[in-house]
């Protein structure tokens, strides 16, 4: 695979705002976004909001209350709203499973976080859906997409649009768990040996009514995130799956007609762990492929790898899988948006001994172009998070957790055109 150096652009300002040089070339240009009154906190997620710029979120706790935060930015960085979607003190905040916003057909907003369904339990949690329909300014009742009412996990949602008002969410569920201990009262958190965690989806309209609960898939990994897309009338969720063997590869499963059908495996990696790795997949949908991109061990070593195909149904059919060649050790926590007629990658990688945030572009002729960092966060371990990306195909927005100049996490953005 060819390798280039992908050109970089950093602007720092003091106030919120971007200057970006214009190119005809697809390789993105990086600029910095500054943010006057810098967002504390962690756990940040990026939306596409069609025709009007980007909607980032994150989390920021004081004492014992946490808040789930909103920031609108347009196509150049300049912030146009702000707002808070929800408080609690009883909230499940994690570095993996994360808070998210969509933005549906029909312009509404939903969002969710994972509260705590018995303070008990450490990891008993619940999804918690509102939705604004104007623009942030009010929020819904919280409600929930599953029903089962038991004291176990419900977390590393997707969550995509599904047409005009309807929202479709998916997410990692442990509610085999409590049916399973031998004591009916005691549903804890997930029990890993007595009962598998389950994928399931969920419909949620603008009255607030579920349809369509459905299970995906009755054995997956714990705790890798999940990641959705539509593609030619299908919606496809790729995740991280388990076998009896305890071989955790990625596989990916086709909705249409309100159906799913059957998971498919995206490769034989054969990586076998007797734990998650919490490590999943993100998927993107160009405008003539789709991608999918995960990380994985081969050697003992964590490699990132991807599949290109024209079709949904060439995705599920074992399409060729690809392998980036990097000078530094990746740590994974991937993700990819559609960028021009390709792709543009991110994840995290160990480089000179400390975490960066890193980019590739995978364009139209199947030729990688690697760049240098965009961001080095001065964070260690699990609190450089998972960076976050969002884009129309010419403009985006790549999100990630830092260490700001007080010396407590911030949320970092750099636009990219």
């Amino acid at each position: 695979m060819k390798m280039l150096r992908l050109k970089s652009l950093w602007v720092l300002l003091s106030a919120l705002g971007v200057i970006a040089v214009a190119h005809a070339d697809p390789r993105p240009t990086f600029s910095r976004v500054e943010l006057s009154d810098t967002p504390s906190g962690g756990q940040p997620s990026v939306a596409l909001e069609p025709d009007r710029g980007f909607i980032v979120t994150w989390q920021s706790t004081k004492q014992d209350v946490t808040s789930l935060n909103w920031m609108a930015l347009n196509f150049d960085g300049q912030q146009t709203g702000r707002g808070v979607i929800a408080q609690g003190a009883n909230w499940f905040v994690n570095w993996a499973d994360t808070p998210a916003l969509a933005v549906l057909d029909n312009g509404d907003w939903v969002a969710f976080w994972l509260e705590r369904n018995d303070p008990a339990m450490l990891e008993g949690y619940d999804i918690r859906v509102v939705r604004s329909m104007d623009r942030g300014a009010t929020w819904s009742a919280p409600i929930s997409p599953h029903r089962d009412g038991t004291k176990t996990q419900h977390g590393f949602v997707s969550m995509i649009a599904a047409g005009n008002e309807r929202v479709l969410m998916s997410w990692l569920d442990g509610r085999r768990a409590a049916s399973a201990s031998p004591n009916a009262s005691d549903h804890s958190a997930h029990d890993h040996e007595s009962a598998p965690m389950t994928l399931r989806s969920a419909v949620l309209n603008r009255a607030n009514q579920l349809s369509e609960e459905l299970e995906i898939d009755e054995q997956t990994c714990s705790c890798c995130q999940t990641d959705m897309a539509r593609w030619a009338g299908q919606t496809l969720i790729v995740y991280r799956d388990r076998t009896d063997d305890e071989i955790r590869d990625i596989s990916v499963a086709r909705r249409s007609s309100m159906r799913w059908g059957p998971p498919q495996r995206i490769h034989d990696d054969g990586w076998k762990i007797e734990g998650c790795p919490v490590n999943g997949p993100a998927i993107a949908v160009g405008s003539r492929n789709g991608l999918v991109f995960w990380p994985t061990l081969v050697n003992d070593q964590m490699t990132l790898r991807y599949v290109v195909a024209e079709s949904p149904e060439a995705l599920a059919n074992g399409p060729r899988m690809n392998e980036l060649k990097l000078p530094a050790v990746p740590s994974g926590r991937v993700d990819t948006v559609a960028w021009h007629d390709g792709f543009l990658l991110t994840w995290i990688s160990r480089a000179r001994d400390r975490p960066a945030v890193e980019v590739a572009v995978l364009d139209a002729n199947g030729q990688i172009e690697l760049g240098p960092p965009i961001a080095e966060p001065a964070l260690r371990g699990r609190s450089t998070g998972f960076p976050r990306a969002a884009s129309d195909g010419k403009r985006g927005l790549v999100v990630w957790p830092e260490l700001g100049s007080h010396g407590s996490p911030v949320i970092g953005a750099a636009l990219f055109r």
